[in-house]
């Protein structure tokens, strides 16, 4: 099982927010904003027999300008990706279409919408993708791209997530409600079936 933390590369550089001008400064690198990538190379590894390389997939994000805004654009890339990888891609913001598709052996990346009024996110203050892996009855298995310790003993996040290393465990309540702010709020990837 691959995992990718985007923290482990702060000195790698991501252009992204290219229409308006480029990243702010200080965020133009893959710690800051390389958790779509990260959740891709993620997807394909744990899906396929094949590898798609970080260096690599940040080169697809930049040729298919799905960089252009601040972050990954993964209704390009992830499409993209599934088609160069022959995964199966759809999206919904669904969850219990999501439960259906994680129990049919997929896996998705999922688009978390950050803290809202009213709302302490449990996955990002900000927007961030993460890789969606299993789902065991209601409980869902994360692989988050910008884990550290402690991240979710926050103030307003107690409770909320368990980690067993690299793995997060969330019920599908809070990842709804984590991306219910977000359409689409599911990204979806699955092995196509092998024609008999």
């Amino acid at each position: 099982m691959l995992y990718l933390n985007q923290l482990n590369y702060p000195d790698i550089p991501y252009e992204h927010n290219v229409a308006a001008g480029g990243p702010p400064e200080g965020k133009g690198n893959v710690a800051a904003a390389g958790c779509g990538p990260c959740c891709l190379c993620m997807m394909v590894e744990n899906l396929t027999t094949e590898h798609l390389d970080l260096m690599d997939c940040l080169k697809m994000s930049a040729d298919l300008k799905a960089n252009m805004e601040r972050g990954t654009d993964l209704k390009i890339l992830g499409k993209a990706v599934a088609e160069k990888f022959g995964l199966g891609y759809s999206t919904t913001s669904d969850i219990e279409v999501l439960a259906d598709h994680l129990r049919r052996g997929g896996m998705a990346v999922a688009n978390a919408g950050g803290d809202r009024e009213g709302y302490n996110a449990v996955f990002s203050h900000g927007g961030h993708y993460i890789a969606v892996i299993s789902v065991d009855g209601d409980t869902a298995c994360v692989l988050d791209p910008s884990y550290k310790p402690g991240k979710y003993e926050e103030e307003g996040r107690q409770g909320k997530a368990a980690v067993a290393e690299p793995f997060v465990y969330c019920s599908l309540e809070v990842l709804r409600k984590d991306c219910e702010n977000r359409d689409p709020s599911f990204y979806l990837f699955s092995r196509k079936k092998a024609e008999v």
